[in-house]
């Protein structure tokens, strides 16, 4: 059975917080309530949608089977109608790397952040180390998300 990296439910607070627009990307800050972490992630809005107030699952893994075998580095389209994948249970999916892994600043809570870069799309995830501690530097990642 696959084994998510990470999991856990946001709601989106902000849309673009810097002010910083582009025609399909938009930056999202969100928190969660399981975990208490904070997120900072760019969405392709063409391609997937987001609005203040929703809340959606985000996972990270390290495979997309269900198994947990690895998966192909390169994309193939016949992977998903020949057999069923995490991305069945999700409305959005991108591949990144872990960059980054750093100490956060926080007042009297041991916090870390978490960079990763899909292609270009960055996310920052802030919070306890101990749910993070299977996220490591260049790892390889997808990210998949659904609205809930």
């Amino acid at each position: 059975m696959s084994r998510l990296l990470f999991e856990d439910i946001f709601e989106v607070l902000i849309k673009d917080p810097d002010k910083k627009s582009f025609d399909k990307v938009s930056r999202f800050k969100c928190r969660s309530d399981l975990y208490e972490m904070d997120l900072l992630i760019d969405i392709n809005v063409d391609v997937y949608p987001m609005e203040v107030g929703e809340k959606y699952s985000l996972a990270l893994s390290s495979t997309l089977t269900l198994d947990g075998t690895p998966t192909e580095p390169l994309y193939n389209a016949a992977m998903q109608s020949t057999r069923s994948t995490l991305m069945d249970n999700y409305d959005y999916v991108m591949f990144g790397r872990i960059f980054k892994y750093k100490d956060a600043p926080s007042q009297g809570q041991v916090r870390v952040d978490v960079f990763i870069s899909f292609g270009g799309l960055l996310m920052q995830l802030t919070g306890d180390p101990s749910k993070l501690e299977e996220l490591a530097v260049d790892s390889q990642v997808y990210l998949l998300m659904r609205k809930v």
